[in-house]
């Protein structure tokens, strides 16, 4: 789905409308970035090219970079090498890079994976900055988890028919859909008890 909004492979039928004048995509897959001499802050400077190479002398850029960092909460890690990152940090750089062109549409793919529970609440902060601030965000994961606050309306494919949508709304997910929703038996017994009216 977020190839074909990317418009990086052709829809089989039906149509996309996006209305962003800005979209920013943050992959799965971490970068492979051992032994590669580059800086936390160079590497987010790369969200900024244009085809002009005008990147560093700019100092308007060097705002707009250090800015990115912030709002991720790394700006202390700018002068870092990339390879001596954790995930969770080399993970912040990528939505850094991402957010640095100031987008109106942020798509995000299994954003907590391999992430721990401080990063994962370090994530939500910042998710939850940038929603307030009126970037329209599109997540695809497998465990919301912790960021299911943030979530305003679920879309649940069916994992069997490939093409047809299970469920569209608002959380929590129907309890018969869990199972397709999430993996964790502990998220599922949180679902199960506020479908069943047990959370107050």
């Amino acid at each position: 789905m977020l190839r074909a909004i990317l418009n990086l492979i052709p829809i089989a039928h039906g149509k996309i409308n996006i209305k962003a004048n800005k979209i920013a995509y943050v992959p799965q897959r971490l970068p492979a970035v051992s032994g590669i001499p580059i800086s936390v802050f160079e590497s987010v400077s790369t969200g900024l090219l244009d085809g002009k190479i005008t990147l560093f002398s700019k100092k308007t850029n060097k705002e707009k970079v250090f800015q990115a960092l912030k709002q991720v909460q790394i700006d202390d890690l700018a002068v870092k090498s990339l390879a001596k990152l954790s995930g969770g940090q080399l993970r912040r750089v990528m939505i850094a890079k991402a957010l640095v062109a100031k987008p109106d549409l942020l798509l995000l793919d299994e954003p907590t994976a391999g992430l721990d529970f401080n990063s994962q609440k370090r994530l939500f902060s910042t998710l939850q900055e940038l929603k307030k601030s009126g970037v329209t965000i599109l997540l695809i994961t497998h465990e919301l988890g912790g960021l299911s606050a943030l979530v305003d309306r679920a879309v649940v494919l069916d994992r069997k028919a490939k093409k047809n949508i299970s469920y569209f709304g608002k959380l929590p997910i129907p309890i018969e859909l869990d199972p397709e929703s999430h993996h964790s038996e502990e998220l599922k017994a949180k679902v199960s008890e506020s479908v069943l009216g047990l959370n107050s």
